[in-house]
């Protein structure tokens, strides 16, 4: 809402005042006039009554039908955006669209207290986290609390919590309580997915009966909707816990016949035969009427004692027949009239109790009389009230400009930022709270330049690296070679490299692949360094152990104090044999297709960087079969975890090869990358990985 419409109704809520005192004035003479017609035909009056009763818990009944479809309705579309999440779609709401002013959260916190001895003290909740456990904790609660916190403020003070039940034994409630007793995260009789309770997933839209809610202790009801996979399979449950404060208010027609009515969630019961029907009470509204009612489950079972059998017998023959009703009975010493109507299809009804003498004492003033005083004291009011808002709305529209340019002048500049303009500034020309805003906005803007200058700097940085890759694998004679690397950061420490070189009369070719300590611009930078510092080495005839001897003595005195390292594994190609030497690395795999075999190329060496002294061992195999495979690997392949915490591992990584004999390098690569992305599923990229196979034609 502009502010230019919230003052002009502060202005008219003010202004408004007088009209008000002359109001009371005139109700006071009415009310002495209305006396003299109190003897007035008691029974009519009550019959009266009984029929608005009637209709206005009927009405109260199908307004409470309403709001409970639009919470399913809410349940069933936050169900389906959980679904997309999960499955790895955009369903995720703008950053915008979930951003939380502190009136708005202020607003918000005053929905949560626990109630003691019908008591309420404050529980402290966090609405930007939420309570979770369970395997996939992290990545479901960094994408599903925005979709949960935009349908908790669309629907200010109706949801108390929501709560995501998955079936691999994800828990999350939100929002976080910080204080009290919310430790029971599965609610009060909620479906639980393996979270500690062991209960069923519910398959389809449920209701729960009103149970207490052992956070705040208040009645509330909880309403289930199923969450699914992209095959249909039952994955989870989203459920909305509703304070049944915020759903049963109590109907302000009410207030026409009795400010003292008593509220109750009754449901009926069959007696055994031969005898009568009974009526418990689930929940009760309590209030001492100068606050706001809380409803309370008993303490005990309790039953509504009947004081009249007949009247008693009608109601509950009604109740359980689904119909509603109104019969006259003694409460509390009185005679009242019991209104009810029943609410859901397991027989819960909602129950009115009005004293006659209320009725009575409120409806005694005849009619025709008091319209005719009304009608009078409306046209003579009618005037001034529209000269009031008339002044009203020029003096808002006044002083909203006035109010509203300081705003204007921080729009225009935040719109000024958005197109790249980061030498504006706000000019604001107060000490309020919109000026100290824009002091916040102008120290703002300079760290939003640094942040961009280096998000840009990252990027060049990214492409430099990846010009250091090869861009194609290199055509070789008598083998099929491929390799790629994939970086979790925008850089990274994983490298594999072509070099070709001449020994003898024989062409051959060196693949390198090697794996830097850490990732990022440092690794990066590391891995730029041995890059250079091999094709030096290996531009000569210098053997693979001695380059790498040279090339380590280079490194050391690099990374010396930093704690840095670099694993290389250096594989030479030549004459239809392949000879290799190992430093640090993990072994490289020759697989024999043929008889199914793997064999670890194995080797002496340290890290490159870890001290200059180190010799290198070269192993050699002088001639590989026809269609034998060498894949050469980082541990971020074996090494990735899927969202339950299990490592790939080396034996998948096996079968893969396996199922995949006979094709070549690039299918192989392709496979596995496939298999990699359908292991992570959810969970995010933590290692740089890369990997090189070799087939011989």
């Amino acid at each position: 809402m502009r502010i230019q419409y919230k003052l002009m109704i502060l202005l008219m809520s003010i202004s408004l005042i007088p009209l008000l005192v002359v109001g009371v004035s005139v109700r006071r003479d009415l009310i002495a006039m209305s006396e003299t017609l109190a003897t007035r035909s008691g029974n009519i009056l009550v019959h009266k009554a009984s029929t608005g009763l009637q209709r206005i818990v009927v009405d109260h009944a199908r307004v409470l039908l309403g709001e409970r479809q639009l919470l399913e309705s809410t349940a069933l579309l936050l169900a389906s955006r959980i679904e997309g999440v999960l499955s790895g779609h955009a369903h995720m709401p703008d950053e915008e669209t979930f951003t939380l002013g502190e009136t708005a959260q202020r607003e918000a916190a005053g929905d949560y207290f626990i109630l003691h001895m019908g008591n309420p003290s404050p529980l402290v909740v966090d609405f930007s986290r939420a309570d979770s456990e369970g395997p996939g904790v992290g990545t479901t609660a960094e994408h599903l609390i925005p979709l949960l916190g935009k349908v908790k403020f669309d629907y200010p003070g109706l949801i108390l919590w929501l709560r995501v039940t998955l079936d691999d034994g994800t828990v999350l409630t939100y929002p976080q309580a910080k204080s009290g007793r919310m430790r029971g995260r599965g609610g009060m009789n909620a479906p639980q997915a393996m979270d500690g309770e062991g209960g069923p997933l519910q398959s389809k839209l449920a209701w729960t009966t009103p149970k207490v809610d052992p956070a705040t202790r208040r009645m509330a009801f909880e309403v289930s909707a199923p969450i699914r996979d992209a095959q249909g399979a039952l994955q989870g449950n989203l459920t909305l816990v509703i304070p049944v404060d915020s759903v049963l208010r109590k109907n302000r027609h009410v207030s026409i016949f009795s400010s003292s009515a008593d509220a109750l969630l009754v449901r009926p019961e069959p007696g055994a035969e031969g005898s009568p029907a009974r009526v418990r009470i689930v929940a009760e509204e309590q209030s001492d009427r100068s606050g706001p009612a809380h409803w309370m489950v008993p303490e005990s079972e309790s039953w509504i004692e009947p004081t009249d059998p007949e009247q008693f017998g009608l109601m509950a023959d009604s109740l359980l027949a689904g119909k509603p009703g109104v019969v006259g009975m003694e409460h509390l010493g009185g005679q009242a009239l019991w209104a009810f109507s029943p609410m859901d299809e397991n027989g819960t009804s909602l129950l009115i109790i009005v004293p006659k003498s209320d009725i009575v004492r409120d409806a005694q003033a005849a009619r025709a009389f008091v319209e005719e005083q009304v009608d009078e004291h409306n046209s003579k009011m009618g005037f001034v009230a529209l000269a009031v808002a008339v002044s009203v709305l020029l003096l808002s529209l006044f002083l909203s400009r006035m109010f509203t340019r300081n705003i204007s002048e921080l729009a225009d500049s935040v719109r000024s930022v958005a197109k790249g303009n980061f030498a504006v500034r706000a000019t604001i020309r107060s000490t309020d709270e919109v000026g100290q805003l824009g002091m916040a906005f102008n120290s703002m803007i300079p760290e939003l330049k640094e942040r961009v200058k280096l998000k840009n700097s990252l990027e060049v940085a990214q492409e430099v690296q990846q010009s250091l890759l090869p861009a194609k694998p290199p055509a070789f004679d008598w083998a099929d070679v491929a390799a790629t690397s994939s970086y979790c950061d925008e850089t990274g420490g994983d490298y594999y490299g072509f070099i070709r070189r001449s020994s003898g009369e024989s062409e051959g070719l060196i693949v390198a692949v090697g794996d830097v300590s850490g990732h990022g611009m440092q690794a990066a930078l590391l891995m730029a360094s041995v890059r250079a510092y091999l094709r030096g080495q290996l531009s000569g005839d210098a053997g693979l152990d001695e380059a790498v001897r040279r090339v380590n003595e280079l490194i050391t005195d690099d990374v010396e104090g930093t704690g840095r390292f670099m694993t290389l594994f250096l594989l030479e190609l030549v004459d239809g044999g392949a000879r290799w030497v190992r430093a640090g690395h993990d072994p490289a795999l020759l697989f024999d297709p043929e008889a199914g075999t793997f064999e670890e190329l194995l080797g002496d060496g340290l890290p490159l960087g870890v001290t200059h002294d180190v010799d290198f061992e070269v192993g050699s195999k002088p001639a590989l079969k026809s269609g034998q495979y060498i894949i050469i690997g980082t541990d971020g392949i074996w090494e990735m975890h899927s969202p339950s915490g299990e490592m790939f591992g080396k034996e998948r990584l096996k079968d893969l090869v396996r199922a995949n004999a006979g094709q070549p390098a690039r299918a192989i690569i392709t496979a596995l990358e496939t298999a990699l992305v359908a292991f992570r599923g959810q969970a995010g990229q933590m290692d740089d990985m890369t990997i090189a196979v070799v087939r011989r034609r």
